[in-house]
């Protein structure tokens, strides 16, 4: 089964209306996860679930609604996986604390890290910050999927 990474961005977009990537998220969504979907699985890291459950999300009961709808909808297909960050904090840490221009957040460096670790916890990645990822998906071997980009392109 093909497992695949999310950005916060992507979920972000997923579950607030009024974001930019609203509609090419729930495009996204329904092509790797929806019911007609190949079984694709949902790999999100805990950096991500904390930007993406801030207090916006938390406060709105809709949002938080439709989130545990998707959620429950996965976990009941064994499609959803919470990828532990424990093993990949520590260097990117060192080097967001020791680096002088920040090109990074530290959940970027950890993502980043995760995206080039030989054990490839996912296949895909999926964000619309691709500047920031795009030769992290190409050193680590992992297909890069954003706003211009289709689940179909891949045969996913």
């Amino acid at each position: 089964m093909p497992k695949v990474g999310v950005d916060a961005c992507f979920l972000i977009g997923l579950y607030d209306e009024s974001d930019s990537h609203h509609s090419t998220s729930n495009r996204h969504f329904d092509a790797l996860f929806g019911e007609k979907a190949a079984r694709n699985q949902l790999v999100v890291p805990w950096p991500i679930l904390y930007e993406c459950c801030g207090t916006r999300q938390a406060t709105n009961p809709r949002k938080a609604a439709l989130l545990r709808q998707h959620w429950n909808y996965l976990q009941r297909n064994g499609r959803l996986v919470l990828m532990d960050d424990s093993a990949f904090r520590e260097r990117p840490l060192e080097e967001h604390l020791a680096e002088r221009s920040r090109q990074f957040s530290l959940v970027d460096r950890v993502l980043r890290a995760m995206i080039l670790d030989r054990q490839r916890p996912f296949d895909f990645f999926l964000t619309y910050n691709t500047g920031d990822f795009a030769d992290a998906c190409q050193s680590g071997d992992v297909y890069l999927l954003n706003e211009s980009t289709s689940a179909e392109s891949y045969g996913i």
